[in-house]
């Protein structure tokens, strides 16, 4: 990736050593002692216990996960899971048995990246049939800065007879548990589990990909992510720069077909979050000459070329990410706003909301005033790349940014690193659309192709767009590029089958427009892929 192009794409990475330290900190000796007569047994010991993944298996989190594989019915040592959707912990026994209790423990270690859970559901199977008790909520918020455990239970003085029983643990980023427990009686019958809740059936079933089609689509098929505000000429856009992004120029300068319908715009990240820098953003967005004046004469230069006479170029709009914690933001109707929190708002909820608040009202205020002619608004962007539910009031800031789009008639769009908290609850917390990053050809020579796979079977689950990406233009990122575009052909995720966000740092594919030879291929290739042509790459 360009070292301008300066978007966060990963994931969090634990220090092993920091893991052991924690491990330590907790384990004891909490051995299950022999149960006295008339007291529950300890099932977990009189069956089989297994882990399954149920979401999209990846092998580079398999690969971190793999380094904390502790006994997870022990004290003694914490078993890490980390990403991959949810985490089913099963035990089957050799015949049915009362279940009288059921529990784990979690831990948080908040520096690390460890964080309890949601939630924990129990679950239960009679004749070939599972059932569910409910789940048990987190007590503390992912928010909670102290390392400490807690323990997720179930329990029922009748009993449930059953012959196996799961825990279901919802992992965003890296959950920790041990000490998995299940106590009951071989000697009696207790309530039959089909007086539980059936577990429905297909209850994740793929919803496919977004289509273009889709009335959440908005008509978006190919978005270009256009960043400006910093770093010189780079972040500058004239109508000579967007013409070839627009439609297509041959090696002979001809414009013959249309390229992406949709320009995102979003700052570069080094422009500050604060009053001053958005304002300062905002004046160079709106800027006669450049970023949108320019787009808009550039679409009415493509629109007689084509012919295609009232056609609007669609656009999307940033809102900026307030992070909680962050310094003084500025002042807004005269009182000063800042993001770490006081004791009348403890999660810095309300200064956020206002410093959003007044950032969209200048925003459109501007975007009215310009009267585009060739542009359409179709919705805004939220610009941070996953859900940090971790953050004090994440949840209720991000419903509060959706509500604020909505007000204004618009939707809010999202398009979230692979394996971002928050990917498999996109519509939960309000968002109209998403697309997923793969973040695969910024791998390099570490890139495996099973990341496109999953990316596409993430993006089918939960029924997201994809985004492409192309990070250089030598021989190497191209096999990779088209090793990207082939695998969305393959897994149904090509032209007019879903919509596409498009990334190519800084103006990657508009260099490689004004190039010839090997630096010329990934404009061709593009083009190519959106036109619809089959490609065929590996790497």
């Amino acid at each position: 990736m360009l070292a301008l192009a300066f978007r966060f794409r990963g994931a969090v990475a634990l220090s092993a050593c920091a893991v052991v330290g924690a491990v330590a900190a907790f384990a004891g000796n909490l051995h299950a002692q022999t149960a006295p007569s008339g007291v529950p047994q300890d099932l977990t010991q009189e069956g089989q216990v297994t882990v399954s993944i149920d979401g999209v298996p990846d092998p580079v989190f398999a690969a971190e996960e793999a380094k904390y594989p502790g006994d997870i019915t022990s004290f003694d040592t914490w078993r890490g899971f980390s990403h991959q959707g949810k985490r089913v912990i099963t035990l089957t026994l050799p015949k049915p048995a009362d279940v009288v209790s059921v529990s784990v423990r979690a831990l948080q270690d908040f520096p690390l990246g460890i964080y309890f859970p949601r939630d924990v559901e129990f679950q239960f199977e009679m004749q070939g049939r599972w059932y569910t008790a409910g789940s048990e909520a987190s007590a503390y918020p992912q928010s909670t800065r102290n390392v400490m455990a807690q323990t997720f239970s179930w329990s029922s003085p009748r009993g449930v007879e059953a012959s196996a029983v799961r825990i279901v643990v919802p992992v965003d980023v890296w959950v920790f548990l041990d000490g998995f427990d299940v106590k009951g009686y071989t000697t009696r019958t207790g309530a039959a589990a089909s007086t539980l809740t059936p577990v429905a059936a297909n209850l994740d079933k793929p919803l496919g990909p977004l289509s273009p089609t889709a009335p959440n689509a908005y008509g978006i098929r190919n978005m270009l992510l256009v960043e400006t505000g910093a770093n010189g000429s780079l972040g500058t856009w004239s109508e000579q720069d967007f013409v070839p992004m627009l439609g297509y120029v041959n090696d002979r300068g001809q414009i013959t077909a249309p390229l992406f319908d949709t320009i995102l715009f979003l700052p570069y990240g080094s422009v500050p979050t604060t009053q001053a820098g958005l304002s300062a953003y905002l004046q160079d967005l709106f800027s006669p000459g450049k970023q949108l004046s320019a787009l808009n004469e550039a679409v009415g230069y493509v629109n007689q070329v084509l012919h295609r006479p009232g056609f609007k170029e669609r656009v999307v709009l940033s809102l900026p990410y307030f992070a909680y914690g962050q310094a003084a933001f500025g002042t807004v109707a005269g009182s000063p706003v800042q993001f770490a929190g006081s004791p009348t708002d403890p999660d810095a909820l309300q200064a956020r909301e206002t410093a959003e608040s007044w950032y969209v009202q200048q925003l459109l205020s501007d975007w009215n005033r310009a009267h585009f002619t060739n542009l359409q608004l179709v919705g805004l962007y939220w610009n941070e790349e996953q859900f940090r539910e971790t953050m004090p009031g994440e949840a209720a800031y991000v419903q509060f940014a959706s509500q604020l789009a909505a007000s204004h008639h618009l939707p809010l769009f999202w398009i979230p690193f692979y394996g971002a908290a928050g990917i498999a609850d996109w519509k939960a917390l309000g968002f109209s659309a998403a697309w997923i990053q793969p973040n695969f050809v910024e791998q390099g020579s570490q890139a495996y192709l099973a990341r496109m796979v999953n990316a596409a079977q993430t993006a089918a689950q939960y029924g997201m767009g994809v985004e492409v990406e192309l990070t250089g233009i030598s021989y190497q990122d191209q096999a990779l590029y088209d090793s990207s575009l082939a695998q969305l052909s393959a897994y149904g995720f090509g032209s007019n089958q879903a919509s596409h966000a498009y990334y190519d740092g800084s103006k990657l594919l508009l260099t490689s427009a004004r190039s010839t030879g090997l630096a010329r291929v990934a404009y061709d290739t593009t083009a190519s892929f959106i036109a619809g042509v089959a490609l065929h790459g590996g790497s």
